[in-house]
């Protein structure tokens, strides 16, 4: 076959003009087509515009031991809401201590120093951030169980984030008092270095924010929207908004780092799925049935799994279901 006498790079930039409905009935042509078409580079411009199938705007690939192919049509389940559910684990609610776990250590190292409830904390290599409703937010590292710093903010802080550059790091508070509730600080001069926002109602809390990139920032919280913020630019404005539409506190969100966002609302366990790329929700699922609020506090997902923590159990929503479908 004359196709096949190409070389191999020319092959595959032909191939990545095609479509998924294309590459799936190619691939069915022959064994040969089935082996080429399976590669990961044919795919990875289509998965680029997809949700979650882990190539990130800068076209890093963060589930590599998965073949692309199959996280394209697992994608076409996230965007069609198509999944199964399930609650692998129940729990008690118990009052918070910091504790860090280390896969090699039987033993988890305990943090003490916040006198109420810790609300938050983040940690990238060896610094750790925690908030608290003591109204501090204090300072760890891996290597001791003792403070590096505490920084008193006069308010309950609801959410920490460090930059990916790990230069600086964003708190979020309660917003009762007469300051911005979003303040970005210096790690190393533990000095608040800007102000993110203006006319923050009084109570309009953030309540869960993610770096994306080291210039990029989303934030959510009682205020029901999520928004984007460029460090690069004005500190007064963010640069894009999608508004939670039954107007339900946000509690927590995440990001596949490229075109979607996953967000848990403060009601009825509802989780919703954006695309970047509108304005209105993509997709949503009410997880509780309880008549009562039921706040989804914390979110993670994987390629093909989405994880919600509300107050008394794990939600899990699994995206691999009827894999067996043609690709769209």
């Amino acid at each position: 076959m004359l196709l096949f006498h190409l070389p191999e790079d020319v092959l595959y930039h032909i191939l990545s003009y095609l479509d998924c409905k294309t590459l799936s009935r190619l691939s069915q042509v022959s064994k040969a087509f089935c082996h080429i078409v399976s590669r990961d580079v044919v795919w990875k411009k289509i998965a680029k515009e997809l949700l979650n199938t882990g190539i990130t705007r800068y076209w890093t690939d963060i589930y590599p031991h998965i073949l692309l192919k199959d996280r394209v049509k697992i994608a076409q389940n996230w965007y069609h809401g198509v999944c199964k559910r399930a609650t692998p684990l129940k729990w008690k609610t118990n009052d918070g201590k910091i504790m860090v776990h280390g896969r090699r250590s039987e033993s988890p190292m305990k943090l003490f120093g916040h006198n109420q409830e810790v609300n938050c904390i983040d940690s990238k290599n060896e610094l750790i951030i925690s908030g608290s409703r003591d109204q501090t937010t204090q300072i760890w590292t891996l290597t001791s169980s003792c403070r590096r710093a505490v920084i008193p903010l006069y308010d309950r802080v609801w959410s920490v984030a460090i930059n990916p550059a790990l230069s600086s790091f964003v708190t979020g508070t309660a917003c009762c008092e007469n300051f911005s509730p979003l303040r970005m600080w210096d790690v190393e001069r533990l000095e608040c270095v800007s102000s993110l926002g203006s006319g923050f109602r009084r109570g309009a809390g953030v309540l869960d924010m993610v770096f994306e990139t080291p210039f990029q920032l989303f934030t959510c919280g009682y205020d029901t929207f999520i928004r984007l913020w460029d460090l690069r630019l004005s500190p007064h404005k963010n640069v894009m908004e999608w508004e939670e539409p039954h107007d339900s506190a946000l509690y927590c969100m995440q990001t596949d780092g490229n075109h979607m966002i996953a967000s848990g609302s403060s009601y009825y366990g509802v989780v919703r799925l954006w695309d970047k790329r509108r304005t209105e929700c993509l997709q949503f699922f009410q997880l509780s049935s309880d008549p009562v609020s039921s706040p989804v506090y914390c979110l993670c997902f994987s390629c093909s799994h989405l994880y919600a923590a509300l107050a008394t159990a794990l939600h899990s929503l699994d995206f691999r279901h009827n894999l067996n479908i043609t690709i769209r």
